[in-house]
């Protein structure tokens, strides 16, 4: 019988990374915060997308049903930058932690590739559904259920890699599946977890229902009828903010389920032992209890502003929970890159960073001056 390896031995060397540790992880949770609010809005949307097909009779000169389809419009626009936005955090992502990521998603590969599919088949689904209504009719509905199915499962196998990459003592498992199907299904935090990333995604799906009527109110935009009578674009922020404030209810008894799946000294994290952590959490909920006042009060604006800072104070205490569930693996790691002759150490190279900066740097004024440049063209014709 082979005698087990150590846990040690299961975390790849880690290799230099290119420049000092605090850049990649502020640029980390910048981009993948900007990812976050793209992927929110697509998964919500969609969600809200698919009960209003449901509960609404088709008709296509109905203009309920041309608001639905509308909006439904905006998910393969999302998703087109979502998943944009979403290359930057994995690649650095994969810069600080390839040790814990590569392994994990090699370990689920067949799920992990199949994500790209995933998508596509979503996007082309929104896509049939924003511009084929009418050609679909009642079949609408079958295509937004396939639709949000399959970026429920995306998101699902995401949750999966994001959980499995903290656990090396899980990598174990590949002996039992060996052809790279292997899912996180023992980890207490999985399914809270899931659920929690899921409903605040409806919720933001619901604000970006209610700004969208906003928008199209101070702007002029058509006034929808129904069959229940006159309808304007107040319902239609009415029943976005009922999305939201529903969706954020649950997010409480979801984020308390989610705290307390997780390992005693991670959840105390939170409870005062660290202070970023701690701080994080306080702050988060009392941007959330913002947002909801705000939303009770018909302020869009001031709930979504509060929401953006909520996620944006979430993905920090993400970035903090998983430091702490790796830091005995990548200690562990950077001593063994230390011990070894041949492998340098684990450390920043300034070098390489500056030339990232400047890169970036030009680039964002490359598209600056294009951005400027098009529009004064515009003007001109």
């Amino acid at each position: 019988m082979t005698p087990a390896l150590p846990l040690a031995a299961l975390v790849p060397v880690p290799d230099p990374i290119p420049g000092p540790w605090g850049w990649f992880q502020a640029l980390l949770l910048l981009t993948f915060v900007v990812h976050l609010l793209f992927m929110n809005v697509v998964l919500g949307t969609g969600v809200i997308t698919l009960f209003r097909s449901l509960r609404t009779p088709f008709s296509p000169n109905d203009q309920i049903n041309v608001d639905i389809r509308e909006t439904a419009a905006w998910v393969p626009r999302a998703m087109a930058l979502a998943v944009n936005f979403g290359v930057p955090p994995l690649l650095f992502l994969q810069v600080l932690y390839g040790q814990f990521i590569y392994p994990s998603s090699i370990l689920m590969a067949v799920w992990w590739l199949g994500i790209v599919g995933f998508v596509m088949m979503a996007y082309y689904g929104f896509y049939l559904y924003g511009l084929g209504h009418a050609v679909l009719g009642p079949r609408r509905t079958l295509v937004a259920g396939i639709s949000v199915a399959l970026l429920l499962v995306n998101a699902f196998v995401l949750t999966n890699n994001a959980t499995l990459m903290l656990d090396p003592a899980r990598w174990t498992g590949y002996a039992a599946s060996p052809g790279g199907t292997l899912l996180n299904w023992g980890e207490p935090s999985l399914v809270p977890r899931y659920l929690h990333m899921v409903v605040g995604a409806v919720a933001v799906g619901g604000l970006f229902i209610a700004g969208r009527a906003r928008l199209l109110k101070k702007t002029g935009g058509p006034v929808a009828s129904g069959p229940h009578g006159p309808q304007d674009w107040e319902l239609r922020i009415t029943e976005g903010l009922k999305w939201f404030t529903h969706a954020t209810y649950a997010q409480f008894v979801l984020g308390t389920w989610f705290l307390l799946s997780l390992p005693g000294p991670m959840t105390r994290l939170f409870m005062g032992g660290h202070g970023l952590a701690t701080g994080a959490f306080v702050l988060g909920l009392a941007g959330t209890v913002l947002a909801l006042v705000a939303a009770r009060q018909r302020r869009v604006w001031l709930a979504t502003g509060a929401t953006v800072g909520v996620i944006f104070l979430m993905a920090a205490m993400r970035a903090v929970l998983r430091d702490a569930w790796l830091a005995p693996h990548l200690n562990a790691s950077m001593a063994q890159a230390a011990a070894t002759p041949v492998v340098p150490p684990m450390v920043g190279q300034d070098g390489a960073a500056a030339l990232f900066v400047v890169s970036l740097v030009a680039g964002i004024a490359a598209v600056w001056w294009l951005v400027v440049i098009a529009r004064r063209s515009g003007k001109e014709a």
